[in-house]
This record gives structure tokens, C-alpha cells and sequence, in this order.
């Protein structure tokens, strides 16, 4: 069972613009909705491309219903807490004629040292039906001076889920990276900017990723991937370093497309594909979200029509 962990959970709303400025009132060409928040989209993808997955967290309010009901729509299990306040609406703004968008999020949740202990205890109750943990997303309340949550939340259940020998998989950004990478988890997937700050120097193009990966490598992460946006990403895996060049679509919305790739790669590593593979059907299924305009929405017969036209290779 792959199980996915999403303390911090949202919906989407995009608003598709010509442009944007303070003081103007701006009429969108349309609007779209989606899924927010890291784990709860690798799920909901995971669900349209096929394959099943259990989504936990901490989920409040209607929002969160709506979010939660989503989620089993593609045929996702779901096993939230219920906490206090409303789950996060997101609004992203997608400017029409460059694909360029922006997110205004705000804190909706409203968590207690207790929630947070309930959600850890819940999911290492959950660890034993597991075979990849993946861990996603901001944690709530990241903004105040002592938050409910410790920054370095996901620490304990990455190290739960690898002393039972399950795969572990960490997405977050912020000041959330850093302290949870030092639980060494087998997969993390930060872009160049991320990487940078767990580097202490820059991380600018293929080539200086595939050098940033083998360095993470040599601190303990067995499989770094860094996404490079419209140059594509790099993994280091034991099989090798590769690049994985972007496909040339129209892109509507790029939210959620990293996302994609996480449940691209998990799916394809859970069905025995090589590395090399593998990151040819992230590839397929992250560009497969790019050209929907909902975040996370993914049509499986599109990454089965993009996947003939990925690369995958060695540096």
C-alpha cells in the first residue's frame, strides 16, 4: 500500500488572467479547481493514472469534506484527522498568454500539540499495511514562533517507516526542508532553489544538479531528484545519474506537475520499471498535468500519449 501524508491539506482554485495589478479590477478568462497539497495530490494522481493509495492528514471544515470526497472519487482510501478551523483554499493565478502564475495561500487549520500527536500516533498505526511512505507539503501553522507542529514533524515516521524496511519519499520546501532531510529519507525532490539552500551553493542546469545529487548522495539520500522546471529535472539513483529533458507542450497550469512526477516515479518503482523507466513515465505523467488546468488533474490516456516522446539520459 503506498500511504501518503498530507498535514496540511488545501483545494485549489486557479483563475486564468490576461494580467494582474493592484488597483484594477481584473476579469479572469476562466477558473479551474483542483487539489492542494503535496501528499493529497500525489494521491488523487496516483488515482487517475490507477493505482490505489490510502491519504492521511489533518483535514477540517467543509473544505475539507469536499477535499476529502475528491479524493475517493478516483478511488482513493482516506483515514484524515479532524482538527479544528478549515482546510486550505489556495488561489492560483495563471496569466494566459506565458503559463507564468503565482499562489496565494493562507493558513486555514487550527492545530493543537494534541492534534499533531494524534496524527503521528495514527500514522504509525497505519506503518505495518505500508510498502512507501510518502511524506508531502507544508506543516500548518509554519509561520508562528512556536507552532503546534515541530518543524522537523516528518522525522519520526520516515525513521518508523525505515527501520520496518519501507520506502520513504519526502516533498517539502522552506524551512521545512532541511530539518526533515536529516532523517536521510531513500527519495527526496527538492527543485534547484531548495537544493541550493541544502548545499550552501548555488544549483543552476543539468550539469550543476547532476553534481548537487551525487553530493546529496554522499550525505545518505539514496535517490535525489531535482526538478528544474523548463530545463526538467535530474535524478541520482544506483542505477546512475540522469537528466530527464521537458517535453514541449502548452502548459496551462504547472501546479501540481511535480506532484505528477512523484506519483509517476512511485507508481512505476512499485511495478518493478527500472530507474531509467521510471523516470520516463514521471516525465509522461507530470507533462500530462501541465497541460490540464486543474492542479493535479492528470488524464491517464495523456501520459500514455506523452510517454513514447520522453528521454531519459545518463550523464
Amino acid at each position: 500500500m503506498i500511504l501518503t501524508i498530507t498535514p496540511n491539506t488545501a483545494l485549489d482554485k486557479v483563475l486564468f488572467v490576461d494580467d494582474f495589478a493592484f488597483g484594477q479590477t481584473v476579469r479572469a478568462t476562466g477558473a479551474a479547481e483542483g487539489m492542494g497539497g503535496k501528499g493529497a495530490v500525489v494521491s488523487w494522481v496516483l488515482g487517475q493514472i490507477g493505482t490505489p493509495s490510502l491519504a492521511t492528514g489533518l483535514a477540517a471544515g467543509e473544505t475539507g469534506r469536499r477535499m476529502e470526497a475528491r479524493l475517493q472519487a478516483e478511488g482513493v482510501r482516506t483515514d484524515f484527522i479532524w482538527v479544528g478551523g478549515e482546510t486550505r483554499t489556495n488561489y492560483v493565478l495563471a496569466r494566459t498568454r506565458d503559463g507564468v502564475q503565482g499562489t496565494v495561500t493562507v493558513d486555514g487549520l487550527q492545530v493543537t500539540p494534541d492534534d499533531s500527536r494524534r496524527l503521528t500516533e495514527h500514522v504509525l498505526s497505519l506503518l505495518p499495511q505500508a510498502s512507501l511512505v510518502f511524506c508531502g507539503g507544508s506543516l500548518p501553522g509554519g509561520r508562528e514562533v512556536a507552532p503546534a507542529m515541530p518543524l522537523d514533524w516528518y522525522v519520526p515516521i520516515i525513521r518508523a517507516a525505515q527501520e520496518r524496511g519501507i520506502l520513504t519519499m519526502l516533498d517539502t520546501s522552506d524551512r521545512f526542508l532541511a530539518p526533515n532531510v536529516a532523517a536521510l529519507p531513500d527519495i527526496i525532490k527538492p527543485n534547484a532553489s531548495e537544493a541550493a539552500t541544502l548545499l550552501g551553493h548555488p544549483v543552476s542546469g543539468p550539469q550543476q544538479a547532476a553534481a548537487a545529487v551525487r553530493e546529496l548522495q554522499a550525505r545518505g539520500i539514496r535517490v535525489p531528484v531535482i526538478t528544474l522546471g523548463e530545463q526538467g529535472a535530474v535524478a541520482g539513483t544506483d542505477e546512475g545519474v540522469f537528466f530527464v529533458p521537458p517535453l514541449q507542450v502548452r502548459v496551462l497550469n504547472t501546479a501540481g506537475a511535480g506532484d505528477g512526477f512523484s506519483a509517476g516515479l512511485i507508481q512505476a518503482r512499485l511495478q518493478g520499471k527500472d530507474w531509467r523507466e521510471a523516470l520516463r513515465w514521471a516525465a509522461a505523467v507530470a507533462t500530462a498535468a501541465l497541460i490540464t488546468p486543474g492542479t493535479g488533474v492528470c488524464r491517464l490516456e495523456d501520459a500514455q500519449a506523452l510517454y513514447p516522446h520522453t528521454r531519459v539520459e545518463q550523464i
